[in-house]
């Protein structure tokens, strides 16, 4: 009995089958779908090409010789497509001249199937080439996960290593008075401490999504001076004032390291996008049983086109930080991802008068 890789996976891999002769394109279908297979059947190049642009399949099984546009055809078109570059492309043709097998590997095939075939020898090339293909986009999501670890990981550590930067060049300054020393050496030990919390906090992640074990009864207070001590820079550099408004008393539901992550980058944006001299205020709200964690400044505001694109990566906005700071386009992108990783949201509305207000949302403790 032929073993089914299709059912070992949750979707069954999807297999454009494409033939001038509709009794070939049944025979090859009813093979494939008995082995588990979705199959997608096409009657010429120009059907096929089409149906592989709407919606890529994970391999295709092709005839090289078909009246109008051949299979050489067929196939250079859907390697010059980059939705459809990398799509597996196994030839199944009568044709079995040694030029010819040359020439399909050469133009990019990944096999070469003569006909009359032999079904276990079909199934088994379908089925291998479709397992590298497996292989190699699990790759590619291994890949792209790790550029994102490694920019969220940079992104975060910038702002600990600047706050402590600021804190060592302020306590040369001979003429400081000890209480002011201190201070700048508290806020040493508190970037430092917060910038350890991140990095367990990170490596648990990595493993093992936010547990349920690390939720924890948090003071938004608490939270949102953190949140400050650690852009107090940021902010003395613009002269902005910085305000908190939240009674003592409220408190919230979630993991700490992530909640101080999602407050700090919409500080940090607020405080990039607000003038010289400017306010911004932080305000923590009871909302049924959510808690609403919100920054409000009087910068620019964010235009409606933008705010379509506002949650994407590398997306900078159409309005400029008002000091020139750098922007990666990338930290309001990964603090929605770290508050849904942990149960709650983030999104953005116009401050009436002016300006903008993030709210992060969790649930009440």
């Amino acid at each position: 009995m032929i073993s089914d890789l299709a059912s070992a996976t949750r979707h069954p891999a999807v297999i454009l089958v494409i033939d001038d002769q509709i009794a070939n394109v049944r025979v090859v279908g009813q093979l494939l779908t008995q082995a588990g297979f979705e199959v997608v059947p096409a009657l010429g190049g120009p059907e096929g090409l089409t149906l592989a642009t709407e919606s890529p399949p994970d391999l295709v099984l092709l005839d090289m010789r078909m009246p109008g546009m051949n299979g050489f055809d067929v196939l250079k078109a859907l390697r010059e497509q980059p939705a459809t570059a990398d799509v597996p492309v196994i030839f199944l043709t009568a044709d079995i001249e040694r030029e010819s097998l040359v020439r399909a590997f050469s133009a990019g095939a990944v096999d070469y199937i003569t006909k009359p075939f032999v079904t276990e020898e079909l199934l088994l090339r379908v089925r291998t080439h479709i397992e590298l293909k497996q292989s190699r986009d699990a790759l590619r999501r291994i890949a792209s996960e790790k550029q994102r670890v490694a920019e969220t990981v940079a992104h975060d550590l910038r702002n600990y290593f600047a706050n402590i930067l600021f804190a060592a060049e302020m306590l040369r300054e001979e003429e400081r008075t000890s209480e002011s020393r201190v201070r700048l050496i508290d806020s040493i030990c508190t970037s430092s401490d917060s910038g350890v919390l991140f990095l367990e906090s990170f490596l648990v992640q990595q493993s093992e999504r936010v547990r349920s074990s690390a939720v924890e009864a948090l003071s938004a207070l608490d939270l949102m001076r953190h949140a400050l001590d650690l852009l107090k820079r940021q902010a003395q550099m613009k002269s902005i004032e910085v305000s908190i408004e939240v009674a003592e008393s409220l408190m919230l539901l979630g993991h700490r390291a992530a909640a101080i992550h999602v407050l700090q980058n919409m500080l940090s944006n607020a405080l990039k996008y607000s003038p010289i001299g400017g306010e911004v205020l932080l305000m923590a709200t009871r909302q049924g049983t959510r808690c609403r964690l919100c920054v409000l400044d009087r910068g620019p505001g964010i235009s409606k086109t933008d705010q379509q694109r506002l949650f994407q990566r590398y997306v900078r906005l159409s309005a400029q930080p008002t000091q020139g700071e750098s922007s990666t386009g990338l930290g309001l992108s990964l603090a929605r991802e770290r508050a849904r990783d942990i149960g709650g949201d983030l999104w953005y509305e116009d401050r009436e008068g002016g300006g903008s207000t993030f709210t992060f949302e969790l649930p009440l403790a």
